[in-house]
């Protein structure tokens, strides 16, 4: 056995070639304040549990769809528990009442997964992203875009009342006030759904974006919307309630469903099916004596990347199968993010470490 042998079978068995505990900022949840009073050591655990229950609802409520987070609402507390990898109290501060206390909670990545199975619930796969909106109002057939708008005006300042903004998932900028896009949704603010986003200066250069057409019709509050996220179009009917005596509190839940179907549609584009995994060969091409060291910690790195295992080793190259959930898009884009250099050849993907 040559030394090249010696040195890479040491290192195998130094480390697995299966997926461990990452350090994915999608299963951490931090800033969870909790309050009560503490008199003994049972006192204290009872508000950490409690901070493990609010964390875990922020966590499915952010990777979730809206039905699937329900239905998990009611999960016992001790499962929660068990599905905690770490936590840390970061402040424990003492009034004249009560304790308050400020908990970072970590979700621990295969149990989750192994959860979500067992209750047949895929999860997003998604990561905080910024775009840009639009919204148009048109009340007694007069529209508003940005003088006397409300939800031009109020948008951000809703998502700044956040008490804890990391569980904020998309991050919201207002289309700048352009004189030209304001005549051109005007000369077609009777077919406003059609209107061509190519012609929108304000959005012209946007990566991520949405388009808001809210409106009264007869005695119903509707709006449609109209998406392009990471180069995917979406477009949604959405019935808004009424309070007739009310008409602040019919925009501010209007903006508030609004988010939430925006959220729906940035999560559908990512769900990972943990029921279903699937299977990827590809081969290594061996610079440096540490790239399969460099790589195994990659894929360990990785939470759609369940297993791995060597099929075969030579001096050059090494063929790995990677068992994963998801699509293979997104676990091409991570791979990507993480500085792999991939290159497909006849259906085979030859790997490179930059």
């Amino acid at each position: 056995m040559n030394n090249f042998f010696l040195i890479f079978c040491i290192i195998v068995l130094l480390f697995k070639t299966q997926t461990v505990f990452s350090n994915n900022l999608i299963y951490d949840v931090n800033n969870i304040v909790v309050s009560g009073r503490i008199n003994n050591d049972s006192d204290k655990k009872k508000l950490i549990k409690s901070s493990f229950r609010k964390a875990f609802i922020i966590f499915i409520n952010k990777t979730l769809l809206k039905n699937d987070a329900v239905n998990l609402y009611s999960t016992k507390i001790n499962t929660i528990e068990d599905l905690v990898f770490a936590y840390q109290v970061v402040k424990n501060k003492k009034n004249k009442k009560e304790n308050i206390l400020m908990v970072n909670v970590k979700f621990d990545q295969k149990k989750i997964i192994n959860f979500l199975a067992q209750n047949k619930i895929s999860y997003a796969d998604v990561e905080n992203i910024s775009l840009t909106l639009l919204p148009v109002f048109i009340k007694e057939k007069e529209v508003f875009i940005y003088a006397d708008n409300f939800f031009y005006n109020n948008w951000i300042k809703s998502q700044n009342k956040k008490e804890n903004n990391n569980d904020i998932l998309i991050r919201y900028n207002l289309a700048l006030e352009n004189a030209e896009d304001l005549q051109y949704i005007n000369s077609n603010k009777n077919n406003l759904e059609l209107i061509d986003v190519k012609k929108i200066s304000s959005l012209d250069s946007e990566k991520n974006y949405a388009i808001l057409i809210i409106y009264f019709i007869e005695d119903k509050f509707r709006a449609y919307v109209k998406t392009y996220i990471r180069n995917k179009k979406i477009d949604k009917n959405v019935e808004l309630k009424i309070y007739p005596e009310n008409n602040k509190k019919t925009y501010e839940e209007a903006m508030l469903t609004l988010k939430e179907e925006i959220n729906q549609i940035w999560k559908s584009q990512n769900l990972i099916d943990v029921n279903t995994p699937s299977f990827l060969d590809l081969i290594l091409d061996v610079q440096k004596i540490n790239d399969y060291l460099i790589l195994s910690s990659i894929f360990d790195s990785i939470d759609v990347i369940e297993n791995y295992s060597v099929l075969e080793m030579t001096n050059d190259h090494t063929k790995i199968r990677l068992r994963y959930k998801g699509k293979l898009n997104k676990l091409n884009d991570k791979l990507l993010q993480k500085k792999v250099n991939i290159k497909i050849v006849d259906n085979t993907w030859m790997v490179k470490i930059n």
